[in-house]
């Protein structure tokens, strides 16, 4: 975009002094813009070299996962047990649930036919 600066021309008149809004010419414009442009460049390439690489960023990976506590063989078969028993304990509901809105339909159904 270009400056927000805006220029201003005075226009004598009589006894009053006016300022009159002068648009940039094309020039300006243009040059306000490649410095624009330019400032952008300079902030991304700032941000750049904030960022590390894809090694170092696999070598941080690589030292958070040694630092994990990961639990034993034992603790886990028995989260895996609690988890599939909450889940067939919601399909049954979930079945029930379905067989007597099932039997509900028939009952309403079949006076009608």
């Amino acid at each position: 975009m270009a400056n927000n600066k805006q220029k201003f021309k005075t226009q004598t008149g009589g006894l009053q002094e006016k300022k009159v809004h002068v648009d940039p010419t094309p020039e300006e414009l243009r040059a306000s813009a490649k410095e624009e442009k330019a400032k952008r460049r300079e902030k991304a390439k700032e941000r750049k070299k904030d960022k590390p690489g894809m090694v170092q960023r696999m070598r941080d990976v690589g030292g958070e996962l040694k630092k994990v506590r990961w639990p034993s063989f034992g603790h886990t078969l028995k989260q895996t047990g609690v988890v599939l028993g909450v889940v067939l304990c919601f399909a049954l509901v979930v079945f029930a649930i379905d067989q007597g809105l099932g039997q509900l339909f028939k009952l309403l159904t079949k006076g009608l036919v």
